[in-house]
């Protein structure tokens, strides 16, 4: 293991760069200037190398300086947001959350129960409410958005992309064999008041099957909804596999052909304002709960 630098000389360098020189950093850290100086001496005799150059104009970071004053603010940045959360632990918070329809009833709702387990002090309110610009994000403390691309407007993160199958009833298997997408029913999910997800589009392109019509069939506003369509064996559809886990687990529902597609789109999650806006301790809590979407996205589909 390698043996690090004192602690205290780690602050009082850390202090120094952010006052630009050593009297400030001393009334930071109530000591003396000359302490602070000492500190940092023992530093780069510690280090074998300068970290400042003094001048009559103020101190400036040599390049060893530097990087070393980059990767202090991260640490200490990293090890005061544990300090925060921890501080937080045993008291109730609460924090607004707004996500898609499918992905609240279909991948969220199933795993609200790990979450309380983990995090019993921490409630959630939870809606489904369109957003379409930064003002409406703001009534949140933090949202999962359904996109092709990250969100510019806000502090930005991919849970996941879709990852595509195609789905239907066992009903609609004939003598053993799936439905022909030629003649069955297809199962769409609409992206605006007119406009649908190209999802067989893309489905039929990337298996070469450019001679299907992808238009016609029956269309909804969710993905949802098409799902629960495909259960009443309405028709066949192209469904994000994550969300119809249980339903093919528990064989109500059967994947036509092994043939799968990871999508452009995918699950970001979005901090609408800026940190100063929101209390450290409230910041702690949508980061818990931005580390358990990120650890839950990445982890095992649900078994039945």
């Amino acid at each position: 293991m390698i043996r690090l630098p004192p602690l205290t000389a780690l602050r009082a360098f850390d202090a120094a760069v952010r006052a630009g020189n050593f009297t400030r950093a001393g009334e930071t850290l109530h000591v003396t200037q000359g302490a602070v100086s000492r500190q940092i001496r023992q530093l780069e005799d510690w280090l074998g190398k300068p970290l400042f150059l003094r001048q009559p104009q103020g101190l400036t970071l040599t390049p060893a300086g530097s990087l070393l004053a980059q990767s202090l603010e991260s640490a200490f940045g990293t090890i005061q947001d544990a300090v925060v959360q921890i501080g937080s632990l045993g008291s109730r918070q609460r924090i607004a959350v707004n996500v898609p329809e499918t992905f609240a009833s279909r991948w969220l709702a199933p795993r609200l129960g790990a979450f309380r387990s983990r995090h019993p002090d921490i409630d959630l309110t939870i809606t489904t409410n369109a957003v379409a610009n930064l003002r409406e994000a703001q009534q949140f403390d933090c949202l999962v958005l359904f996109l092709d691309q990250p969100w510019t407007k806000g502090a930005c993160r991919l849970l996941r992309q879709e990852h595509y199958v195609a789905v239907a009833s066992p009903e609609l298997w004939r003598d053993g064999a799936p439905p022909s997408l030629e003649s069955a029913t297809l199962l769409h999910v609409l992206a605006g008041p007119k406009e649908r997800l190209p999802l067989w589009e893309n489905w039929f392109a990337s298996l070469g099957l450019r001679h299907i019509d992808a238009r016609p069939g029956i269309a909804f506003s969710t993905m949802d909804q098409a799902i629960n369509a495909a259960l009443s064996g309405a028709g066949v559809a192209v469904v994000d596999a994550p969300m119809v886990a249980r339903e093919l687990a528990e064989q109500r529902l059967r994947r036509i052909g092994n043939h799968e597609l990871t999508a452009r789109h995918g699950y970001w999650f979005v901090e609408p304002r800026e940190p100063a806006q929101r209390a450290p301790a409230h910041r702690a809590v949508v980061a818990l709960f931005q580390a358990w979407l990120l650890e839950s996205s990445h982890a095992p589909v649900l078994a039945p």
